[in-house]
């Protein structure tokens, strides 16, 4: 991004009378560029790359030239302040976040495939495409949906595992599935306060319980639709409590119906 590189592609259609129209190179608009950043949240596809390009674009914009390698420019901190107005994230970190697709050998949440990008249009494209899995809860419940539906068909659901004993395996993805449908809240319709704590775990998930309707070691689909979020008291009220085939009905019945809301949004 040098002093005499344009800021966007040189292919515009030509001018009445077959000259073409130039593009403003970069320092041209430089400055409307940081006024426009100045305050705002700029979400974009890989923020290391993007920022490292935007700050040595100021810098030759700026300088007029470059600087040899290994130099630094005295105002060096002066360009840090100015790109440090606007909070920078990465799209690709906070949907790997999003995921909660921990990824063990690398220390870090699994990012997604890097996506061949031609030019810094197809980024911005890429970089929407993410937000939109993010922003969109029928989305995001489907996607979480299907990949519980794919695991209970490879077999993984019901599968003894070792663990004080004996325990039936689990879909991570139902119980994701299952806390975003709930956004938040007790899906017991009787319940008398849905959300009565808006503190959050550790990890910054809904302190929510995610249970089977029927008993998952009796044979209970481990799929979002048989499953519920419930607060704790309504939770130990399932689990301990006199529970009523009118009332496991109802669960099912509120399940479903979220259920079959979401898929039908997505």
């Amino acid at each position: 991004m040098g002093s005499d590189i344009p800021a966007a592609a040189s292919t515009r259609p030509c001018r009445p009378g077959g000259t073409r129209s130039r593009p403003p190179r970069f320092r041209e608009v430089a400055d409307t560029l940081l006024r426009r950043l100045q305050g705002k949240r700029v979400v974009t596809y890989g923020r290391n790359l993007q920022y490292a390009a935007i700050y040595t674009g100021l810098e030759y914009a700026w300088l007029r030239d470059g600087l040899p390698y290994g130099a630094l420019w005295p105002d060096t901190a002066t360009t840090l302040t100015k790109l440090n107005r606007s909070r920078w994230e990465c799209a690709r970190l906070r949907h790997g976040e999003f995921d909660n697709d921990w990824d063990s050998a690398a220390g870090h949440f699994a990012l997604p495939a890097e996506e061949p990008a031609a030019d810094a249009l197809d980024r911005c494209r890429m970089t929407a495409v993410l937000l939109r899995r993010m922003a969109v809860p029928a989305l995001r419940y489907a996607e979480l949906n299907a990949r519980a539906e794919g695991a209970v068909r490879d077999g993984k659901s019901h599968r003894r595992q070792p663990q004080g004993g004996q325990r039936l395996s689990r879909i991570a993805a139902s119980r994701h599935a299952v806390l975003e449908r709930s956004q938040g809240g007790c899906e017991n319709p009787r319940c008398p306060d849905p959300r009565y704590t808006s503190a959050l775990s550790r990890n910054g998930s809904y302190l929510l319980e995610v249970d089977h309707i029927d008993d998952h070691a009796k044979g209970g689909e481990d799929l979002p639709k048989a499953m519920i979020a419930l607060c704790p008291n309504c939770h130990a009220l399932k689990t301990r409590g006199t529970v009523t085939d009118e009332f496991r009905a109802l669960l099912r019945a509120t399940a479903l119906a979220g259920h079959q809301e979401l898929l039908a949004s997505a």
